[in-house]
C-alpha cells in the first residue's frame, strides 16, 4: 500500500478519466468479480434510482471521502441523520445536500460536506464522480463526487444535522459477507430491501446504491 507521502504526490496527477484506475491502484483491490455488488435496489423501485427524474426534481450533491484512519485502512465517513432532518431522519447517508442558487454542484458537495462534518475537502483533492442518483422519496437528482484524502480528517459534525459519524472501510464494502436483506414498510406496503451492515447499522437505499456504484467503479476495467 502506497505511504502517505507517496500518495500525497499522486494526487496532483489524477486525471478525472482514469481515477477509477488510480483508486484501484491506491486501495490494493483486485480486479476479481463481486456478484454482491449488482443487486443493491429495493424490489419495488422498478430501477427508478438510474431512469428520468422527475421534471421537477430538485437538484442535490454529496462526496465520497476516501481517507487512511489511524491504522491506514481506507476509509469512507457515513452519517446518521438527525431525527429533524424531514423524510430521510435518522437514515444513515453520505454527506450531503441540496445545491443553493447559482451554485456548482461540486460546490454544494463541499459546502454541505463541511456544514455536516465540520471537516474542509479541497477541490484539488476531487478526483471524479459517480452515475447520478434520483432519490424518489424526497425528489431529488443526486450527483456523487469521489475525493481522496491522504491524512486523517478532524471531525466536528454539526448535531444539527448529524446524529453520529459512522466509519466504513472500503474493505467492508468489496466483502459479500457484509450485505443482506431486510423487510421494510412504507405507507402499509411492504418490501424486501439489500442493506450493508457498518457498525452494527443497515445502510440501504440510494446511499447503498451510491457506495456500489462507487465498488463497481474499483472492479471495472480499464
Amino acid at each position: 500500500m502506497p505511504t502517505t507521502k507517496s500518495m500525497k504526490s499522486r494526487l496532483n496527477d489524477i486525471s478525472e478519466r482514469k481515477w477509477a484506475v488510480h483508486l484501484r491502484q491506491v486501495l490494493g483491490l483486485s480486479l476479481a468479480h463481486f456478484p454482491h455488488l449488482r443487486h443493491t435496489a429495493p424490489n419495488l423501485s422498478y430501477g427508478r434510482h438510474t431512469g428520468h427524474a422527475y421534471p421537477r426534481a430538485r437538484q442535490a450533491a454529496n462526496l465520497v471521502l476516501i481517507y487512511p484512519d489511524s491504522s491506514g485502512t481506507w476509509t469512507i465517513p457515513l452519517m446518521i441523520r438527525a431525527e429533524t432532518e424531514g423524510v430521510h431522519a435518522g437514515e444513515i447517508a453520505l454527506p450531503g445536500g441540496r445545491c443553493e442558487p447559482g451554485e456548482s454542484a461540486l460546490a454544494a458537495a463541499l459546502r454541505e460536506f463541511r456544514e455536516e462534518t465540520g471537516h474542509l475537502v479541497s477541490p484539488d483533492l476531487v478526483v471524479g464522480e459517480l452515475p447520478a442518483t434520483n432519490v424518489w422519496a424526497s425528489n431529488h437528482t443526486v450527483r456523487t463526487f469521489v475525493a481522496l484524502e491522504a491524512s486523517l480528517p478532524i471531525w466536528n459534525p454539526d448535531p444539527k444535522e448529524v446524529a453520529a459519524l459512522l466509519y466504513l472501510p472500503v474493505s467492508q464494502l468489496m466483502d459479500p459477507r457484509n450485505f443482506g436483506m431486510h423487510q421494510v414498510t412504507r405507507r402499509r406496503v411492504q418490501f424486501s430491501a439489500p442493506h450493508l451492515s457498518v457498525d452494527g447499522q443497515r445502510v440501504w437505499g440510494a446511499t447503498l446504491r451510491m457506495l456500489v456504484e462507487l465498488g463497481q467503479a474499483l472492479t471495472s476495467a480499464e
